[in-house]
């Protein structure tokens, strides 16, 4: 086994630090050992010592230039001990010392040394006034070439030394190696030119609130949902990116007006500067554990949102606590963190209602009155752990059909998330498949597909609708502002245990999984409609004391006080 492959397994078992300080430690016992005053057989086994390590760490390089990879980091230390030794070996060895190596061991030092260089991607901006959008233009000069410059430097040096090379060649190496250097950190300067006039752009745009995003797909719409309540306080607004994979499919599926700022994956260093003294507040609508970053900076306000509101697990995260605000819709948002032995401090609450729920209409009468119900059947998606699997769809073709057998008028709106599974987006197909034939057929106007996905708001889909059927679902919290009546499948539990562990299923009627009680739960919401009354209570327990926009202006409000204003 080769001596850098058995210190690198050696090394493994231990600490992470450990592992980095062995081979550095035996690369400097090795050049203390070649220069020290001792027989030629100590000497040549420190320095071979030294080398092999060096070889390996050189290595690493090669393969890196062999895989075209766009950085690799020296291990400075190890590199500053190399050139510490050639510094001093002229003095060792005539006993008066090589300005000039000293000269250009001091400069290569700081070469190796500087840590930006690693950091090349540069963050970027759309929309903001004074800078032009997209990425900035990208440099010819592959970024690796940098560390490649540094090994190439300081074997010159290291060869210049041992030959007592002239003080021009040494002068000569220095001048070539800082030109090489130069013309090898073009990504980095043009990184540093780009960040420059980024932050220059925000500081005259002057934001006030920001929103720090690191979800992924759902993007579109959790953004979509709160930015035009945030923007309803008049204050500037700008949007933090953290995963650019998904930046094209948020700006172009978002709707979104706020500047939209893509940091690089080196968060810890854009959040330094893009974080401008203006910005007094950060909204959140993923729990993504990226989100920490952020709120790392302590002089701004960050306060958790959620993208919809319901008895999901999302809804009592342990995270959460974390925030320095949590915006909840009523009562019923607090009680789920006390239920789950979740501590959150009573005054970090803000019970602001459910903003996008402020433009659903109250019901004209009982549903009883209506011949021919309009319902929505809205439901979730499948979730990526099955324990938080809540969704209905893979019932959705029998719910439908019996609808028309009833003839009900339905408005299917699937969760967006559900097209990224083929199984799912078979069924919502077959859902679209079954509506088509039936409006064809019988003139019913069922509305599906893009009409109901993205021409409709979940609000414009709840006031076409008499009643709905949803899962575990911010839909039905939305709903419950009409105060109509909704039913909800229990995937799992039976409907006692369906209704204890999920409050809002208890003005709800519970399909089973097995649609063994469809039809009763259809004869009762869609006639007698016993749970009429108690719903009315329950709304206020889950949405607040709220009516009309009460719920938006008092959330413009909390964002204009959050700010100082």
């Amino acid at each position: 086994m080769a001596v850098p492959s058995l210190v690198q397994t050696l090394s493994r078992r231990l600490p992470a630090r450990w592992q980095r300080f062995i081979p550095t430690a035996l690369v400097a016992l090795g050049l203390v050992l070649a220069v020290a005053p001792l027989p030629i057989p100590m000497r040549a086994l420190g320095a071979a010592l030294a080398a092999v390590i060096l070889a390996g760490d050189i290595g690493d390089l090669a393969v890196s230039v062999k895989k075209k990879s766009a950085w690799h980091a020296l291990p400075r230390l190890r590199f500053w001990c190399v050139l510490a030794v050639t510094a001093a070996w002229p003095w060792i060895r005539d006993g008066n010392p090589d300005f000039a190596v000293f000269g250009c061991a001091v400069v290569f030092a700081v070469a190796v040394a500087v840590p930006p260089l690693r950091v090349v991607a540069a963050p970027y901006a759309y929309n903001l006034p004074g800078l032009r959008d997209g990425k900035p233009a990208a440099s010819k000069v592959p970024p690796i070439s940098y560390p490649v410059v540094s090994v190439v430097a300081v074997i010159a040096l290291i060869a210049a030394a041992l030959a007592d090379a002239t003080t021009a060649v040494v002068l000569l190496i220095g001048l070539i190696a800082t030109v090489a250097w130069s013309l090898a950190a073009d990504a980095v300067v043009r990184r540093q030119l780009q960040t420059i006039r980024l932050v220059r752009a925000l500081r005259a745009y002057r934001p006030e609130i920001g929103i720090a995003f690191a979800g992924r797909s759902g993007g579109p719409w959790q953004l979509r949902m709160w930015e035009p309540y945030l923007l309803r306080s008049g204050l500037k607004c700008v949007l933090y990116n953290v995963n650019e994979e998904y930046a094209e499919m948020i700006r172009e599926g978002g709707g979104l007006k706020s500047p939209f700022v893509q940091l690089s994956p080196y968060l810890d260093w854009d959040l330094r500067t893009v974080l401008v003294p203006s910005l007094t507040s950060l909204y959140y609508v993923q729990n993504a554990r990226t989100n920490a970053e952020f709120m790392a900076h302590t002089r701004i306000t960050h306060v958790w949102l959620n993208h919809g509101d319901s008895d999901k697990p999302a809804n009592f995260n342990a995270r959460h606590a974390l925030y320095d605000k949590l915006v909840v819709c009523g009562q019923a948002g607090i009680d789920r963190y006390a239920n789950h032995d979740i501590d959150v401090e009573p005054a970090r609450f803000e019970v602001l209602g459910r903003p996008q729920a402020s433009d659903v209409q109250p019901a004209s009468g009982p549903i009883a009155d209506v011949k021919s119900p309009v319902v929505f059947y809205g439901p979730t998606w499948q979730g990526l752990d099955p324990k938080v699997n809540f969704s209905s769809l893979e019932h959705g073709p029998e719910i439908v059909r019996q609808l028309i057998g009833r003839d009900a008028t339905v408005v299917f709106r699937p969760h967006p998330l559900s097209y990224r599974w083929r199984i799912r987006r078979a069924v919502i197909h077959e859902i679209h498949s079954i509506l088509e034939a039936d409006a064809a057929g019988s003139g019913r106007q069922h509305v599906w597909g893009d009409r109901a996905e993205k021409e409709w708001s979940i609000a414009d889909c709840s006031n076409a609708a008499d009643a709905l059927i949803s899962d575990v679902s911010s839909v039905v919290s939305d709903f419950l502002q009409s105060t109509k009546p909704y039913a909800m499948v229990s995937m799992r539990a039976g409907i006692e245990d369906f209704r204890e562990e999920f409050s809002v299923a208890q003005t709800g009627y519970v399909i089973l999984a097995d649609m063994s009680n469809l039809g009763e739960v259809l004869d009762d919401m869609l006639g007698a409609d016993p749970l009429a009354e108690a719903r009315v209570e329950r709304k206020r327990y889950v949405l607040g004391d709220f009516a009309g926009q009460e719920s938006a202006d008092a959330f413009a409000s909390l964002v204009r006080r959050l700010a100082g204003k």
